[in-house]
C-alpha cells in the first residue's frame, strides 16, 4: 500500500514538473492570434531590467526610464516577429540589424548626449 502511494505521488510530481517545462518554452516565442501577437510574460521583466540597468549605469531619472522602458518594450515585437519570420537566417540577422539601428536612433532621442555615449560605451563592452 505504501509502495503505490509512493509510486502515484513520485508519477504525479514528474508529469507536474514536465507539464510545467513544457509551458516554460512556449512561453518564450510570441504566438499570433489573427492580427494580433501575444508576447511573452517576461517583456515586461526584461524591458524593466533593461531600464533598471540603464538607470543605474547611466543615472537616469524616472522620467527618462519610463521612457526607455517603454522604447524598449516596444521594440520587443518588432524583435519578436523577425525572429519566427519564415526567412532565412541572413535575412534576420539583415533585419535585426536594421531594427537595431532604429531602436538606437529612439534612444539617442531619449538619453542625452552624454548618455548615450555612454552607452554605446558601454554596449560595446
Amino acid at each position: 500500500m505504501k509502495k503505490a502511494i509512493i509510486l502515484s505521488a513520485l508519477a504525479l510530481t514528474l508529469c507536474g514538473i514536465k507539464a510545467k517545462a513544457q509551458t516554460g518554452e512556449q512561453a518564450e516565442t510570441p504566438v499570433k492570434n489573427g492580427n494580433e501577437w501575444q508576447m511573452p510574460k517576461d517583456v515586461l521583466m526584461r524591458s524593466k531590467k533593461f531600464a533598471d540597468g540603464l538607470k543605474q549605469s547611466l543615472g537616469l531619472d524616472d522620467a527618462t526610464t519610463k521612457k526607455v522602458f517603454n522604447a524598449y518594450l516596444g521594440n520587443t515585437k518588432s524583435v519578436d516577429e523577425i525572429k519566427v519570420a519564415q526567412v532565412s537566417e541572413k535575412e534576420k540577422k539583415d533585419k535585426l540589424a536594421a531594427n537595431q539601428q532604429e531602436f538606437l536612433k529612439i534612444l539617442q532621442g531619449i538619453l542625452t548626449p552624454a548618455q548615450y555615449d555612454a552607452y554605446l560605451k558601454q554596449k560595446k563592452q
